[in-house]
């Protein structure tokens, strides 16, 4: 694999470099922005006209879009190259000041909520009103601005402190394997490999480097859990999962019937498939190193840059020239980071960044159909992140319930593009082998995923948990999910110590099974012929944070709240399992 075939993203449409006269003057300037605004606006809002307020809310969006490009620029920087102490000083330095210019805007957010409701009925036209009607959601939760200011000054020292040392820890983490010295993503990659005795020693080899590391892993996990539930004590939140579930604008009980509709499947969706694998690999159980491994006899598909770039082009093509338009931006703009290097962060996602600028891709590319897929994927996240900036920073975002719709729909624009171009039985098994394994992955993984944490966090308001109330938690959420044929066993234990959205984001896992099932509803729609799917799914994408899921999904027929809803996703995945089984 030629690393110059690889793309690496160009960040010059933020800044030409880190220490150039651009970025010192948007650091100057807003110190300026947020100082006067507060100077002009504490404690004046409630006296504001509708329009005078409207005026006010778009100033807010111009400084809030100069703290998120920041923010995204240094990031995106740091995060391919965390080894660099000068980039890891600059980016922890440059987070602290705008920590402390955040510190002077909390007064807005808490004078919007103090507001009476007959104060904002004359703004109701005003593209800001719902914005508004999603901040007032947080009301109840929201505390005084000196409390406040405390929250996001201890964050510096708590939270993102305990998350930049994961980060750098996985980072700087070797797995020796035969004399090399390997990092996260390549020993991960020979988890799947195609030679079982290199699957079994890569798997070993990264087991036994995180049990040697596993002291810190707990150590950061029981820390972030105390500063989750002091955070959600001050604020009053009742369930460990309250607060993701208020930021994702999602009602609880769509997250708990989506779950407990995923756990009733278990034994007809993974038990039944990974027992089917068990048998084609000629045993009971399978090694946990075999769960995603090439089948035997499997030609392992090696799919170089400009092969999986055709392959998505055309996918997404197929479906609409509108969206394939704008992955091809991606493409040809340099706002993709593919290369596998050290130091940088394993895995893949989509930054969204901010209106003025464009989102940006980074993945670790190493020429197998899985990645193909994760292209798709990301490439799915970009696209949706693009359309709905036409709605400015304050409601470019989108809410969880409807974050990964693109990304899976994509995914699946691209598995039913190569499915239909198989020309063999055999072929068709190895597709639809692949996309079954990843349908697994994000939604009975996740949603295991999201049971470990559950118990995690529950267990945590008791006290300090033990490295092995930990991994006895792990390896009960993972034998539930996976079912008796996949063995757990050695130093399988300590997997969970390597997952990152347990730091970065708790709770956000179940959003991949939301996503998944929510996208195999849309795209039995889509098959269906409904009229003006395309118009409308296009409509979705653009339309951010603006308008709310559940009208959203209205328009396709489709209802969350409804456990048919969720378990039409899930028939997907069984129809699938089928087509394979009848293919022998």
């Amino acid at each position: 694999m030629s690393k110059l075939k690889l793309p690496i993203w160009n960040l010059d449409d933020f800044y030409p470099s880190h220490d150039s006269k651009e970025f010192k003057n948007d650091l100057t300037e807003l110190e300026k922005l947020t100082t006067n605004f507060s100077k002009s606006f504490k404690g004046k809002l409630s006296k504001l006209s509708p329009q005078k307020l409207i005026d006010v809310i778009s100033k807010y969006e111009e400084i809030e879009e100069i703290i998120v490009k920041i923010k995204s620029y240094i990031f995106l920087l740091y995060c391919t190259d965390q080894l660099n102490e000068t980039k890891s000083v600059f980016y922890q330095k440059t987070s602290e000041d705008l920590t402390k210019l955040e510190g002077s805007l909390i007064f807005f957010g808490l004078e919007i909520n103090k507001l009476p409701n007959k104060n904002l009925h004359n703004i109701k036209n005003s593209k800001y009103h719902v914005w508004l009607k999603i901040q007032r959601k947080f009301k109840r939760y929201q505390k005084n601005e000196n409390i406040e200011k405390v929250l996001l000054d201890k964050s510096t020292t708590s939270s993102n402190s305990w998350i930049r040392l994961f980060d750098e820890t996985m980072a700087r983490l070797k797995f020796n394997l035969a004399g090399k010295k390997l990092n996260e993503s390549e020993i991960l990659n020979l988890i799947s490999s195609k030679n079982p005795k290199k699957r079994e020693n890569a798997a070993k080899v990264f087991g036994k480097t995180l049990k040697e590391n596993i002291h810190l892993f707990s150590m950061i996990t029981n820390t972030l859990s105390k500063d989750l539930q002091i955070d959600n004590s001050i604020r009053g939140f009742t369930n460990p999962d309250s607060s993701r579930h208020l930021n994702n604008q999602v009602d609880a009980a769509d997250v708990d019937c989506l779950a407990e509709t995923v756990k009733k499947n278990y034994k007809s969706l993974s038990h039944r498939y990974y027992k089917y694998k068990a048998r084609i690999f000629k045993t009971k159980q399978l090694n946990y190193w075999d769960r995603n491994a090439p089948y035997p006899n499997q030609s392992v598909q090696n799919i170089n840059w400009s092969e999986a770039k055709k392959i998505v082009l055309e996918s997404y093509e197929k479906f609409d020239k509108r969206i394939s338009d704008v992955v091809e931006l991606f493409f040809r703009n340099s706002w993709i980071h593919a290369e596998v290097l050290n130091g940088k962060t394993s895995g893949a996602f989509a930054h969204p960044t901010v209106p003025s600028v464009h989102p940006y891709i980074l993945l670790n590319y190493q020429n197998k159909v899985r990645d193909v897929m994760t292209l798709s994927h990301e490439l799915g996240h970009g696209v949706h992140q693009y359309l709905a900036n036409n709605n400015g920073l304050l409601l470019s975002s989108t809410p969880l319930t409807l974050a990964e719709t693109a990304s899976v729909f994509g995914e699946m624009l691209t598995f039913r593009s190569i499915l239909s171009g198989t020309k063999s039985n055999q072929q068709r098994k190895v597709v639809l082998r692949s996309k079954i394994e990843d349908m697994l992955n994000t939604v009975v993984r996740q949603i295991s995923f999201y049971e470990f944490e559950k118990k995690i966090h529950r267990q945590r308001l008791l006290g300090e948990l033990s490295t092995e109330l930990i991994c006895n938690f792990w390896l009960e959420t993972q034998k539930e999910s996976l079912g008796d044929s996949v063995k757990l066993n050695g130093d399988y234990k300590y997997f969970w110590a390597y997952i990152p959205h347990f730091i970065h984001s708790p709770f956000y896992v179940y959003a991949y099974a939301f996503g998944d099932c929510l996208v195999n509803s849309l795209y039995a729609k889509y098959e269906e012929g409904l009229k003006d799917f395309n118009d409308k799914y296009i409509h979705l994408l653009k339309s951010g944070g603006s308008i709310e899921y559940s009208e959203l999904l209205q328009t396709f027929d489709l209802d969350p709240k409804n456990s048919m809803f969720w378990q039409s996703g899930l028939n997907l995945i069984k129809k699938l399992i089928d087509d394979l089984e009848e293919l022998g």
